[in-house]
């Protein structure tokens, strides 16, 4: 029988697992500046999340130093998932900061973590929370283009502390009207809500 891991080791081992759930349901591609946001979302909404990492206001907006390492350093789910560096020298590949993508075994880990939760799931309402948050959050937030993403950060005013920081925001709140027509089209964000999000990107500055 196992040892039962203590505290901090459990909250790395499940940190790295929710790490390959988001790879997994994005598609097993995603840029790290999409995955520390995605990871933030369920975070300031799942208690079970909260637990496994801090967040801190950084120039990107919320950022973890733990998240950071254990994607650089994974413990438990190695050789899941390869960094792919920024494609071009671009404003957004650099904002992005690279690709996470999942490797043969991280997808074989991803369809383990989904098939055991799903079973969790009959009978642990905790389970249930984390992956109605996962199937909401991550389809929506990973088809997001990176200025997109940070605008409905940054205009959230629930975020405004974790924003104060942001070396960004300046320049993603200035395009404002351009990235909420992109929102509409899209359906992220009804047209009614339109004119609603500009004046809070306007307060925002």
């Amino acid at each position: 029988m196992q040892p039962e891991p203590i505290q901090d080791e459990k909250e790395i081992r499940d940190a790295e697992l929710l790490i390959s759930l988001i790879l997994g349901k994005a598609g097993g591609r995603i840029s790290i500046l999409h995955l520390h946001k995605i990871f933030f979302f369920l975070w300031k909404f799942h208690p079970q999340v909260r637990r496994l990492v801090d967040f801190v206001p950084h120039l990107k907006g919320p950022y973890s130093f733990d998240l950071d390492e254990i994607i650089k350093n994974p413990t438990y789910a190695t050789d899941c998932w390869k960094y792919i560096p920024p494609i071009k020298r671009s404003e957004a590949e650099r904002a992005k900061g690279g690709y996470l993508e999942l490797t043969e075994k991280g997808k074989e880990i991803y369809e383990k973590l989904v098939e055991d939760l799903n079973k969790e799931a009959k009978e642990d309402e905790d389970a249930l929370a984390l992956i109605s948050a996962i199937d909401l959050v991550v389809p929506l937030y990973a088809r997001l283009e990176w200025d997109e993403l940070l605008f409905l950060l940054y205009t959230d005013e629930t975020n405004k502390e974790f924003s104060e920081k942001s070396a960004l925001s300046k320049l993603i709140l200035q395009k404002s009207e351009k990235i909420v027509n992109k929102l509409v089209r899209k359906g992220i964000i009804p047209e009614e809500k339109r004119e609603v999000l500009l004046i809070r990107a306007i307060s925002s500055h």
